[in-house]
């Protein structure tokens, strides 16, 4: 029987990862039979049995405390049943124009997301990684000095913004590879003067991992050991961040979250990661296969909408090995970090 380790503790990270543990608890995801004291099996209700109607909530685990229903927000659902992204719900594009300038975010300092590597197929969005055969640019590099983008991703948001008062859902895979998985929300990439939320420039991680985790303990890759330590390749990692914005917010970034551990890999099976995120912006709950796994309190009011965005970078702090044993020389179908769905709902 799998079984996931909690590994607790709201904690102040880097924007890409560090976690402290405060205590161990043994958890049996929904849908797996636990034996009870009388010798029987016992199966919770699993998400499988969902088929979109409403959230992913198992017995007692809906946060609703209103007499309220779920209603989904098609805008930001999609069950990827096609065969071609549908660009009037999503972009894949990272650029972002704000009058002459490019805003846009095309990945850590080793990757680049292209728009080609987000397709739909076999009931899913796949996001492919691929390392180039030569350095790429992006739109917003010096071509006069070596490109250091070597591996391909992907980026897709959503082009209706998340609002305060969501719940936000996806089944998804980490790909075979040492690329991340990421289902997260973020400020548009406007200068913070023209946001909505006094200058805030805010970030919500539903889930984050990797699909590989190259190197040990002891590395030299690293000046500490936390990635190796916290499992990124088999980690259910959740975290808000109010970052730097230089004009109008200048102290360090703050964050407030958490993690748990799998015993399988990321890249080995789906999970429903979900959050909702309550309308005043003071609290986000997450969850796992429909069961609540914490509250977080983030530093600052989450009050302004964001992007909910699908992707799959190469973190700059990933040790870079060989083709071979960071995936990349696998078959495209490995390659892919996919989401079987994305669902989104407001109480009315």
């Amino acid at each position: 029987m799998n079984r996931v380790v909690y590994l607790f503790g709201i904690v102040s990270v880097l924007a890409f990862g560090r976690c402290s543990d405060s205590s161990n608890e043994t958890y049996v995801p929904p849908g797996k039979s636990e034996q009870s004291e009388d010798g029987n099996n016992e199966e919770s209700q699993t998400e499988e049995t969902n088929d979109g109607i409403s959230p992913t909530f198992n017995q007692n685990q809906d946060p609703k405390t209103e007499n309220k229903n779920w209603v989904k927000v098609e805008e930001l659902s999609d069950e990827f049943d096609g065969v071609l992204l549908d660009t009037d719900k999503w972009s894949p594009n990272p650029e972002y124009l704000w009058g002459s300038q490019d805003r846009g975010w095309y990945g850590s300092n080793r990757s680049l997301f292209e728009p080609e590597n987000a397709t739909v197929g076999s009931g899913a969005l796949n996001l492919e990684g691929e390392k180039f055969s030569s350095p790429k640019y992006s739109p917003q590099d010096d071509t006069e000095t070596p490109s250091s983008r070597r591996y391909g991703g992907a980026y897709v948001y959503g082009k209706t913004l998340a609002e305060p008062g969501y719940y936000m859902e996806a089944k998804m895979r980490a790909s075979k590879t040492a690329m991340s998985a990421a289902f997260w929300l973020m400020s548009e990439p406007k200068p913070c003067k023209e946001t909505p939320n006094d200058g805030e420039r805010s970030e919500l991680d539903i889930q984050e991992c990797v699909g590989v985790l190259t190197g040990e303990l002891g590395d030299e890759w690293t000046k500490d050991d936390w990635a190796v330590s916290s499992n990124w390749d088999r980690i259910f990692h959740f975290n808000t961040h109010r970052h730097t914005t230089w004009e109008c917010y200048t102290g360090e970034q703050q964050t407030v979250g958490g993690k748990i551990n799998f015993d399988k890999k990321n890249s080995e099976e789906f999970h429903v990661y979900g959050a909702y995120w309550y309308a005043d912006g003071m609290r986000v709950d997450f969850f796992i296969d429909g069961d609540f796994v914490k509250s977080v309190t983030p530093a600052v009011q989450f009050t302004a909408p964001l992007r909910l965005i699908m992707s799959s970078n190469f973190y700059d702090w990933i040790e870079e090995t060989t083709a071979d044993e960071m995936g990349f020389n696998r078959p495209v179908e490995d390659r892919y970090t996919k989401f079987e769905w994305v669902r989104t709902w407001k109480l009315e």
